[in-house]
């Protein structure tokens, strides 16, 4: 039995979703637990993680109510404006539910490259970890030297980079993100989401484009600091969740069956406190 580490619902008369437009049209609708639940079942997985996709905490008290709901749902990476003096009470608020396992904070859509160096951050990130609360690190390659430190000053965090941190697959840029992504490795507290690459090129992709990113992270994490993720529905811009999973599983091929229900099922299970 597998655990899908990184999946999405959303509704779009929330009006949340800043990033949202019509030209995503495959995304331009409704995405209910009543729509993935089958694509699950198909490929043996039991439970799953929902990710925030809006900067609102309302959005994450949506996604707390679907995972409330819904027996397959594990756990909830949510949103907190981690610069507001007020966002404890917001925390323990949102503790409340036992579905909340961490936060993500919407880094590739922040102007500022550094701003998760910032020290208004420091109180906030700090209660974080006092409540067993992750980090999601959503993050392009121009993050990472960032990152680096960001992972140094907070080490006792447990934080994970989502979608191998979006390497500029399409443009072969692979070298600085290897030597950035090595760095990331050594420290203890990182993790990486094997997830949301097809999506950096796009339905036309060929394995070949992939597979130097893909098996460079998986020789470069160990099995039991990889999880891996799904990304549905921003998945259906590139491929199906069926054939995703397929491509993921042919990717690991080479290594054991431990080694495999961590990448698929264990990592996420120990990282978010399942």
């Amino acid at each position: 039995m597998y655990i899908d580490s990184h999946q999405h619902f959303w509704q779009l008369s929330r009006g949340d979703y800043s990033w949202m437009s019509s030209e995503y049209k495959p995304l331009y609708k409704d995405f209910f637990p009543s729509d993935l639940e089958s694509l699950i079942k198909e490929k043996n997985i039991s439970k799953t993680i929902i990710v925030q996709a809006a900067d609102t905490v309302a959005e994450t008290e949506f996604i707390l109510k679907l995972a409330e709901e819904n027996d397959f749902v594990a756990g909830v990476v949510g949103w907190v404006d981690l610069e507001n003096p007020k966002t404890k009470e917001t925390i323990d608020k949102l503790c409340e539910s036992k579905f909340l396992k961490g936060i993500r904070p919407m880094i590739h859509d922040i102007k500022n490259d550094e701003w998760m160096l910032q020290d208004s951050l420091n109180e906030n990130i700090n209660y974080l970890a006092s409540k067993n609360l992750t980090f999601d690190a959503l993050v392009r390659p121009q993050h990472l030297k960032y990152l680096i430190k960001f992972v140094q000053k907070y080490d006792f965090l447990p934080i994970v980079i989502d979608h191998i941190a979006k390497p500029k697959i399409l443009n072969s840029e692979i070298d600085e993100w290897k030597k950035d992504m090595q760095t990331l490795s050594g420290h203890q507290n990182v993790f990486c989401k094997f997830s949301g690459v097809l999506t950096e090129v796009g339905s036309d992709y060929s394995k070949a484009q992939i597979e130097p990113y893909i098996d460079f992270i998986l020789k470069l994490f160990p099995p039991n600091k990889i999880m891996w993720g799904s990304d549905w529905p921003v998945l259906t811009m590139a491929e199906n969740y069926g054939n995703w999973f397929d491509l993921a599983m042919d990717f690991c091929n080479n290594i054991s069956e431990s080694e495999k229900n961590m990448i698929f099922a264990n990592t996420a299970k120990n990282f978010y406190n399942i």
